[in-house]
C-alpha cells in the first residue's frame, strides 16, 4: 500500500512539474510572438522611411535639374542680349519661325479714399499664350516695376528655399504656382524693381494653350513719395530666348 502511494505522489509531482514546464514555454512562446510582431512593426517603419527617403531624393534631383536648366536660359537670354546689342541678325532663326509667344495684363486698380493714409493696389492676371506651332520649354516671365522701390509685388509665388511641405500646400491650393528663378531675387528686385519668375511645375506650354501668373497683387504703400507707376512684362523660354515683349502695359498715375 506505500509503494502505491509513493508511486501516485511521484506522478503527481511530475504532472506538475510538466504543467509548470508547458506554462513556461507558452510564455516562452508569447515573448517570442511579441518579439517578433515588434520586428514587423520595426521593419515596416524602416522600409516606409527608406520610400521617404528615395523620394525626397528623386524630388530633390528633379529641382536641382530644372533649377540648373533656368539659369542655363537666363545665360543665353543674356548672351542673346549682347549679340543683338552689338549687330542685327539678318536672318531668324528656323526654329524661331514656328515658335510664337503673346503675353497680355488683364488688371484692375483699386484706388483708395486717401492715398496719404491707405496702399493702392492693382490686381490682376499675366496671360501668356502659345500661338506657334511647336511647344514652348522653359518659360520665364520677367516683370518690371518702374521706378524700383516704388511698389511691392506678391501672388502665388513659391521661395526658392521653402520647405516641401509649404511646396505641397501652394501646389495643392493651384496649378498655377510660380517661382524665383534667382536665388539673390530680393537684391535684384530692389535694384532694378525686376520679377524674374519660372512655373513652378515646368511643363511645356503647348501651341494654344495658356499659362497664367494669375492673381498677382502690386501695392503702392502711402509713404511712397513716387506718383507714377509703371510695370512691363516680357517673356522668355528655350526657344526664344530674346523674349517676347507684353502686348500692354501697366501705367498708373496719383
Amino acid at each position: 500500500m506505500k509503494n502505491k502511494n509513493d508511486q501516485h505522489l511521484r506522478l503527481q509531482q511530475q504532472i506538475i512539474h510538466y504543467r509548470s514546464e508547458a506554462a513556461s514555454c507558452r510564455q516562452q512562446v508569447q515573448q517570442l510572438e511579441a518579439e517578433l510582431a515588434k520586428e514587423k512593426m520595426r521593419s515596416a517603419y524602416l522600409k516606409e522611411k527608406l520610400r521617404e527617403a528615395e523620394t525626397t531624393n528623386v524630388e530633390t534631383y528633379k529641382k536641382k535639374i530644372a533649377a540648373l536648366e533656368r539659369q542655363l536660359l537666363l545665360c543665353e537670354i543674356a548672351l542673346e542680349e549682347t549679340r543683338y546689342n552689338t549687330s542685327k541678325e539678318t536672318q531668324t532663326p528656323a526654329f524661331e519661325r514656328a515658335a510664337a509667344v503673346s503675353a497680355l495684363f488683364h488688371y484692375s486698380v483699386v484706388v483708395p479714399t486717401h492715398l496719404d493714409e491707405e496702399e493702392l493696389t492693382i490686381i490682376g492676371d499675366f496671360i501668356i499664350r502659345n500661338h506657334g506651332t511647336a511647344p514652348l520649354h522653359h518659360l520665364i516671365v520677367c516683370l518690371r516695376l518702374s521706378p524700383p522701390k516704388t511698389a511691392v509685388l506678391s501672388g502665388k509665388i513659391v521661395l526658392p528655399n521653402s520647405g516641401r511641405a509649404e511646396q505641397e500646400t501652394l501646389i495643392s491650393n493651384s496649378a498655377e504656382s510660380w517661382t524665383f528663378t534667382h536665388e539673390n531675387w530680393r537684391e535684384k528686385v530692389r535694384q532694378s524693381g525686376e520679377y524674374w519668375l519660372a512655373p513652378l511645375y515646368d511643363a511645356p506650354l503647348e501651341p494654344s494653350e495658356e499659362r497664367r501668373f494669375s492673381q498677382f497683387e502690386i501695392t503702392v504703400p502711402p509713404s511712397s513719395n513716387a506718383r507714377s507707376l509703371t510695370v512691363d512684362g516680357f517673356v522668355y523660354c528655350a526657344e526664344l530666348p530674346k523674349g517676347v515683349p507684353a502686348a500692354n502695359h501697366i501705367a498708373i498715375q496719383w
